[in-house]
């Protein structure tokens, strides 16, 4: 009997990418422009890589770049809020004293 090489058995087909991984990097992204959807790409990130974990999908990479970047604007808005909230009493507490 001839022997034949023996070849690895076929890979399953490559489970795509995880559409809410892509969704909630937009969502992310567009945050820089509008920033309450930067909660939006937070949520949808959480709930991407819960997917890519259970069904082992591709694009871990992108719903970690989403969490990173929408938790960074979270900051960021609310630090923003805070400085402004600030300057705005401090104008009040000037004036106050000045009239």
């Amino acid at each position: 009997m001839a022997e034949y090489p023996s070849f690895p058995p076929p890979s399953p087909p490559g489970a795509g990418t995880n559409l809410m991984a892509l969704v909630a990097f937009g969502l992310s992204v567009l945050a820089v422009f509008v920033a309450p959807a930067a909660l939006g790409g937070v949520v949808c990130g959480h709930i991407a890589r819960h997917q890519i974990r259970r069904n082992g999908e591709q694009g871990d990479a992108w719903a970690l770049a989403a969490l990173i970047l929408g938790y960074l604007l979270i900051l960021l808005s609310l630090a923003g809020l805070l400085l402004f909230g600030g300057f705005v009493l401090t104008l009040f507490g000037i004036m106050a004293f000045t009239i």
